[in-house]
């Protein structure tokens, strides 16, 4: 409502959208903090291992660049969704202002008393403050924001990112996923504000991909392309940007239930027939596309053919 949300909840679950997501969002924070500090403190010295949260998010691109208002629709929709999480892990120990000032605003206009969004005690920001050893990042499509509402979303509720003030651009490809357009320039720009926002931290990219719905066929070349093209920009964010970018996973290696769209979507580079009990697992083109990727860290050289 006050700006653009990811509910920290499973698909389809609406409980009291006016505080519920916040409440979720501060207490899996803390408890993020809480299992990073056990991790430290009790297994790294033995184990060596990493330990960090994935934030899913999109990116946004001011749907009219001169329009200072689109502009901060953008700064809104990345503060409220990646910020939401980030922000207290990955700078201060607290909410970015964007979020601060725009609830509380909008909570005391409603009549309430205080602000909806919970705060953290001064000693609860030092324990949550630095609790990563990486950024984990799923990362999908763009939106295109726009500074004026969205009719019909009223004061009570509390739509996801995509459900108001973003458009998609008609030009661009679309998927499987009525939310997921095909547009890699995104996945550059994400990756590069991540770094600027919270000083270079390790990346790795823990899902990225696209479906498809309906009749499926195995030479699936849309899929090569995405990948083509977003694998592109992040050797572009790496090279160009100086990206700290660790590692890339593509999700998925094979068809499985996604959310409330259950087997409608396909993701995978694998096959699986759902009919058939024993569930089997067939490549398409994309499998053997990415395991190229794969094999070159990037792409082939062309001067080694």
């Amino acid at each position: 409502r006050e700006g653009w949300q990811v509910l920290p909840v499973p698909a389809g679950i609406s409980v009291r959208p006016g505080r519920a997501p916040y409440a979720v969002g501060h207490n899996l924070i803390e408890a993020h903090a809480e299992v990073w500090h056990l991790y430290n403190e009790t297994y790294r010295a033995k184990q060596g291992g990493l330990i960090s949260i994935t934030i899913s998010s999109e990116w946004a691109e001011p749907r009219n660049p001169h329009s200072q208002e689109d502009i901060e629709a953008a700064r809104r929709f990345l503060q409220f969704l990646l910020g939401w999480f980030a922000h207290p892990i990955f700078k201060n120990g607290d909410y970015n202002e964007v979020m601060k000032i725009r609830i509380r605003e909008r909570s005391l206009a409603q009549g309430l008393s205080k602000s909806r969004l919970p705060e953290f005690t001064e000693s609860e920001k030092q324990r949550i403050k630095g609790t990563y050893d990486y950024f984990g990042l799923n990362h999908y499509t763009t939106h295109l924001t726009l500074g004026t509402e969205v009719p019909g979303t009223g004061p009570e509720q509390c739509p996801p990112p995509q459900g108001r003030g973003h458009r998609d651009d008609r030009s661009w490809l679309g998927s499987g996923s009525l939310w997921l357009k095909v547009t890699p320039f995104g996945f550059r720009k994400i990756l590069r504000w991540i770094k600027e926002e919270y000083n270079n931290p390790p990346i790795y990219v823990t899902e990225n991909g696209v479906s498809e719905r309906g009749a499926f066929e195995f030479n699936d070349t849309w899929r090569m392309h995405y990948y083509r093209t977003y694998v592109n920009e992040a050797l572009k964010a790496i090279v160009l940007d100086g990206v700290d970018l660790r590692g890339y996973t593509a999700w998925t290696l094979m068809d499985n239930l996604e959310w409330a769209a259950g087997y409608e979507e396909k993701f995978g580079l694998y096959h699986v027939n759902f009919s058939d009990p024993a569930l089997p697992r067939r490549p398409r083109a994309s499998a053997k596309y990415y395991s190229q990727i794969i094999n070159c860290n990037g792409f082939p050289d062309p001067a080694m053919g």
